[in-house]
């Protein structure tokens, strides 16, 4: 009767391991190194730690480039182009026509003159004294308002149509709606020693000659004027009080 089985012997389990050696060395491929060589890495992201600063500075920069901010450019000029456009002789049209161009011009005239037209002027007498002459001074006013006036010409003084002086209207200019003082002298005949001493009436005459103008627009015109005048102490004052005046003025031509 066979004893109970016996542990295995040393030997055998040597020849194992040396087996197992010698199948190890055999096959290169399968051969792996003992984790106890490899180093120690850390074992978490959070204990990794960052590269130094000069290493940080020096990394590249994957971001893109933002150059400084500068004006837009100018727009460009647009370029001045130049048409020559041909219209055909026969469809040239006249403005206004030729055979209406006199009417037109006439009408033309007609408006201009309705616009610009000239007035007589207008005169006061103001004061008459005697002496060696008659003085008389007057206020003339022109009253038309787009025409400027010049005058000059004949005056006279008369008592029941019997001539007391005469002399020159000095030459005058007045602007638009201007007005002037005028002193006439006038030399005495021989009628003024015959005045009564009461109030006796005179009569003043002027015949002028009177141009009108604006910009290149000039008309001629002559101009009677009469002025009654009723004055007191003629004979023997120096200095005529005048009672009474009033000129009337029209265009003879």
């Amino acid at each position: 009767m066979d004893g109970p089985p016996l542990p295995p012997t040393s030997t055998s389990t040597s020849t194992s391991i040396n087996d197992n050696e010698n199948k190890t060395g055999n096959d290169p491929s399968t051969w792996h190194r003992p984790t106890s060589s490899l180093p120690q890495f850390p074992s978490s992201a959070s204990q990794v730690s960052s590269p130094p600063q000069h290493l940080r500075n020096r990394s590249l920069n994957l971001s893109p480039h933002v150059s400084p901010s500068s004006p837009p450019p100018p727009d460009p000029i647009p370029e001045i182009e130049t048409y020559v456009v041909h219209v055909p002789r026969d469809q040239v049209y006249w403005i206004p026509p030729p055979d209406n161009a006199g009417s037109s011009k006439d009408a033309g005239i007609a408006i201009r003159g309705e616009i610009i037209k000239p007035e007589p002027p207008v005169f006061n007498v103001k004061k008459l004294e005697k002496s060696r002459h008659f003085e008389i001074m007057l206020t003339s006013k022109n009253p038309t308002s787009t025409m400027w006036v010049t005058y000059k010409g004949l005056v006279s003084l008369t008592y029941k149509n019997k001539n007391l002086g005469q002399g020159n209207f000095p030459e005058l200019s007045l602007a638009v709606s201007g007005s002037h003082t005028v002193n006439l002298k006038l030399d005495r005949s021989m009628n003024a020693a015959v005045l009564p001493p009461e109030v006796v009436s005179l009569v003043l005459t002027m015949g002028l000659d009177a141009g009108f103008g604006t910009g290149l627009v000039k008309r001629a015109k002559e101009v009677a004027v009469t002025c009654d005048i009723k004055v007191n102490g003629l004979l023997d004052a120096h200095k005529v009080e005048i009672v009474s005046e009033s000129c009337e003025s029209e265009f003879t031509k």
